[in-house]
Order: structure tokens, then sequence, then C-alpha cells
């Protein structure tokens, strides 16, 4: 929610930037819900979801002309300007989790093509239903300007970072065990991407606290992924 102003066109011009960036929120995360719900099924095919990848694309391209328009003609100020310069990072944050939700189908199709066994993404299903709830939450924060709950998202990621580490060494350890296989090597890309995800989140939640206090959370919040250098 902004602050209201004297001119009208210009509250209308905060609206729309707010409205598109809601709509690539909710866009990417229906589109990782239904990655997420349909992951282990065989018989659900999600190659149609890559479609909706288009469109977040062609939303964050309207952003970044919002934004410039906003910028040239409204000359923004303290406040608005934060609201506004954000804009475009917020949305760049929205494609990656979109494109991550593409390379998870891409994934996961080549494991049906390749006849691999689906099962072991029943190992990924906490770390995407944590990953879930950063991106729920993190929309709810954003729609609100709620800075302390963009705090306790940017705090949460390193659980998500523990649990990613969990499934890696258990994902790997199959494999030393068993051999590798591709289905391994897919599942371990595939929750990759899931951190990754979380880490959007996160970055998300950082540029919420920004607009609202003007200044960035500490830099060097710790992450616990042994996957990551």
């Amino acid at each position: 929610m902004t602050t209201r102003h004297i001119s009208t066109a210009f509250d209308n011009d905060l609206d729309e930037l707010d409205r598109l960036i809601g709509k690539m929120g909710n866009l990417a995360l229906t589109q990782f819900i239904a990655v997420i719900e349909g992951m282990g099924q065989k018989d659900d095919d999600l190659k149609s979801l890559i479609a909706n990848d288009r469109l977040i694309d062609q939303i964050e391209i309207e952003v970044y002309n919002k934004t410039v328009e906003i910028i040239a003609i409204r000359a923004p100020q303290a406040n608005d300007l934060r609201h506004i310069i954000i804009a475009p990072k917020i949305a760049s944050f929205f494609e990656r989790i979109g494109d991550y939700s593409k390379n998870i189908i891409k994934r996961r199709n080549m494991m049906i093509s390749e006849g691999g066994n689906l099962a072991i993404l029943d190992k990924l299903d906490n770390m995407a239903q944590m990953a879930r709830d950063m991106l729920v939450d993190v929309l709810d924060a954003l729609t609100r300007n709620d800075a302390n709950k963009a705090k306790s998202i940017w705090v949460s990621d390193i659980d998500l970072d523990d649990l990613h580490s969990q499934v890696y060494k258990a994902i790997y350890h199959d494999m030393v065990e068993s051999g590798a296989s591709p289905s391994g090597i897919h599942a371990l890309f595939i929750a990759k991407n899931i951190e990754r995800i979380g880490d959007f989140c996160t970055s998300i939640a950082e540029q919420v606290y920004f607009v609202v206090h003007g200044e960035i959370l500490d830099a060097d919040r710790p992450k616990n992924d042994i996957t990551s250098s």
C-alpha cells in the first residue's frame, strides 16, 4: 500500500506498478505450486506451464517500461523513489523464480523420458513446501509493506539451506550405494533449483525491508548450504 498524493495520476501510476508486480508474483507462485504438486506424477504433463513463464517475462518488460515512465514524468523523491526503483529488481527476482520452476519441469520431464524413478523426488517434498511457504509469505510482506515479516523470511532462508544440505547428502549417499544414476543427478539439480527459489524469496524480502526503512539488511547473514561456495 502506497501513500496517497495530491496528483491522482501519480497514484494511478504507482498502483499500476504495484499491480504488475503483484501479477508477476502470483503467476510465479501459481506456477511453482503446480510444479511441486505434479512433480512426482507421471501422468501429469507440466509442459503447458512453460508458457506461463513467457507471460512472466512479458510482464517484467512492462514493469521496466512503467518504472522509466514514472521516473521521467513524475521525478519521484524519498520513499516514492525507493518504492519505484525496487520494482525492476523485484520483477527480475520473480522472473528468475519462474525460470527455476521451468527448469524443474524440464528436469522432471527428462526423468520420465529416460524411464527414471520419480520416487526419488519424494525426498524433495519438505524442501518444496518450505520454499512455497516462503514465496507465499514474501508476496504477503510485499503487498502490505511488512518489514518485520520480510526480515523473518530473510532469516528463515537458513532453514531451507539446512534442508537442502540434508537432501543433497541423502541423494548423494543413495548414488554412492547404488551407483550414479540419471535420476539421482536430475534430483540434485531439482533440489538446487528449489533452494535457489528460496534465495530469490530472500532477495525480495530484502527489497521490502529497504523500501520501508531505507536501509539494507545485514549482508553477512550466514549461508548453511554445503553445496554453495
